[in-house]
Parts: structure tokens; C-alpha cells; sequence
């Protein structure tokens, strides 16, 4: 991806100096670049919808965690906004537990304990799968104090969200609780036939409510708001 980004732009720099010929391709690129808009060949590494500056700045904080993911440390709390595919990164927790307990992957589940410690307090990783945030609840926010979903503030289109822990759990133990919030890559939910929007659901508290109104609401967690 970035090596095919750097290459197309220096074939810009050149087609304005006039050092090569303009094709199709290049002239299509130049124009997305002038409507400040991502080019479709460089879009195709991963689902978005954030203009050309925001999609830049995505792009260079997802590098820059790989980076320190490679050179310095696993993280301890994973932004996991950064995988082009997070469902991956989740069958991978599974099968790490499935290997660890020796159990079939197919009866493992999920529990998502939310945490109370703000981000920069954690120091361990988790004992069981993953701390992960990066998440952003639109129709709703989370009541910290109380520790449930409840009514967003006016005006208020997105909430960040706590940061949560994927817990790998046999799903003998597994009670159905709250919500299921739907966890959707970007706000255009159905996604596309080659690259589905959703990725998983999370059992929330749902508060004050029963769990229809927020279903009702349409209330779901977000990777990108944008």
C-alpha cells in the first residue's frame, strides 16, 4: 500500500513537470487529488470514508502503530481500528485460548467487560484475549459512573468508548446479558459484498432501558467516524 502510494505520487510530480505522459489512471488520480478526495486505487486498502487530509492522518497513526507493534512491543491495549480486517485479529484471540484450554474454537464465545482505568493506565495485559479500544458508540454514550449504556447529549453524534476487554469465554458460562451492540468498521453499515462493514456483536448493559430501545435506537459501535 504505501510503496503504491509514494510510487503514484511521484508519477504526479513528474506529470506536472511534464516529465511523463498522463494515462487515464494518473489523470484520474490528479483529479481525486484536487477534490481533496482518496484516489480509488489507493482506497482499496482498506474500507473508509474520511476525506483525503483525515484518511492522511489515519493512514500514518495505523503505520505508526504497526510500526511500534514491530520495533518496540506488543501493546498492551490494541487500537484495533488499525486492522484492515479486525476479525482476523479476533479469530486470532480464539484460537489462542483454544489452544491454551484445549478446546474446540466452535464452543468458545465471548464476554466484553468494560474497563474503568483510563487508557494510559494499563501496564499488564490482559490474562484472557485482548484490551482493545478505538471504538465510538453513535446513539448512545456510556455512563462511566454507572456502568451502562445511557441517553447521549444533545447534538452529540458519537461517543468515545471505554476501553473494553475481548474475553475468549466457554460458551457454558456465557449468559446473555443487556444489549447486543453491533460493532460496524465505518458508519456505512452494510458495508460491501467484497468487505462487509460488520464485525462482531458486544453484550453491553443496558442501563435504565430494556435492550429493544436501543436496538430501536439503532445504537452501535464504530472503528471510524468518518
Amino acid at each position: 500500500m504505501l510503496v503504491a502510494l509514494h510510487k503514484s505520487l511521484k508519477d504526479v510530480q513528474l506529470a506536472v513537470n511534464g516529465l511523463v505522459v498522463v494515462t487515464p489512471a494518473l489523470e484520474t488520480l490528479m483529479d481525486s487529488l484536487l477534490d481533496y478526495k482518496v484516489p480509488a486505487s489507493w482506497g482499496k486498502a482498506y474500507p473508509s470514508m474520511k476525506p483525503l487530509g483525515s484518511w492522511m492522518r489515519d493512514l500514518q497513526t495505523r503505520t505508526g502503530a504497526f510500526t511500534g507493534w514491530i520495533e518496540v512491543e506488543l501493546p498492551k491495549v490494541i487500537w484495533i481500528p488499525m486492522f484492515t480486517y479486525p476479525t482476523g485479529y479476533l479469530t486470532a484471540l480464539l484460537q489462542t485460548r483454544a489452544r491454551k484450554d484445549g478446546l474446540a474454537i466452535d464452543t468458545l464465545s465471548w464476554e466484553f467487560p468494560v474497563q474503568t482505568q483510563s487508557l494510559s493506565s494499563f501496564t499488564t495485559y490482559a490474562r484472557e484475549g485482548s484490551y482493545v479500544h478505538g471504538m465510538y458508540l453513535e446513539g448512545a454514550v456510556w455512563d462511566a459512573q454507572n456502568g451502562h449504556l445511557a441517553e447521549p447529549r444533545p447534538m452529540e453524534l458519537f461517543s468515545p468508548m471505554p476501553v473494553i476487554q475481548f474475553k475468549p469465554t466457554d460458551q457454558k458460562k456465557k449468559f446473555g446479558k443487556g444489549y447486543s451492540c453491533p460493532i460496524y468498521m465505518f458508519p456505512f453499515r452494510s458495508g460491501s459484498r467484497e468487505r462487509p462493514s460488520f464485525v462482531i456483536s458486544a453484550d453491553l448493559k443496558s442501563g435504565r432501558v430494556p435492550p429493544e430501545f436501543w436496538t430501536k435506537r439503532g445504537t452501535a459501535m464504530l472503528l471510524a467516524v468518518g
